[in-house]
């Protein structure tokens, strides 16, 4: 299997469990905290595993833009995605929400890269979109919870 996909697996494992973990434990903390604490721990981790690969490769010159609209990017998501779990949203209702990522990143493709999707992909998207706003606005109670 290629290296990528399984690097790909893993993201989505650990990020999955990075919102249970959270939604189950941690959703009574304030989403700055939550915030700051993520960043801090990766941040960390980062640096210590920075001391594990020979020559590293560093931004250089407008990489640094990049970096800091990453860092900034982040940073929102990461306080939204806390916030979400702090307002009770769940950890299923934040994913499906998630399943929107390859449509938001495709468009900012589109706009940094002139790579557009097709008018079919545009619409299968727009199918799902409103699929995912329809489970997650979902207002009936859970199974435990009716009589």
């Amino acid at each position: 299997m290629n290296s990528a996909l399984i690097c790909c697996g893993l993201a989505m494992l650990f990020y999955g469990l990075e919102i249970a973990v959270a939604d189950w434990k941690l959703a009574h903390i304030h989403p700055r905290v939550l915030t700051f604490c993520y960043a801090l721990g990766v941040a960390c981790c980062a640096g210590v595993a920075l001391l594990f690969i020979d020559n590293p490769t560093l931004p250089r010159g407008k990489d640094w833009t990049w970096v800091g609209l990453m860092v900034l990017a982040s940073f929102v998501a990461a306080l939204a995605h806390f916030a979400a779990i702090t307002g009770r949203a769940g950890a299923v209702t934040l994913t499906l929400f998630y399943a929107l990522l390859p449509v938001v990143a495709a468009l900012f493709g589109g706009l940094v890269r002139g790579e557009w999707p097709s008018a079919r992909m545009i619409l299968a998207w727009g199918f799902g979109a409103v699929a995912l706003v329809l489970l997650a606005t979902d207002q009936r109670p859970p199974p435990e919870a009716q009589p």
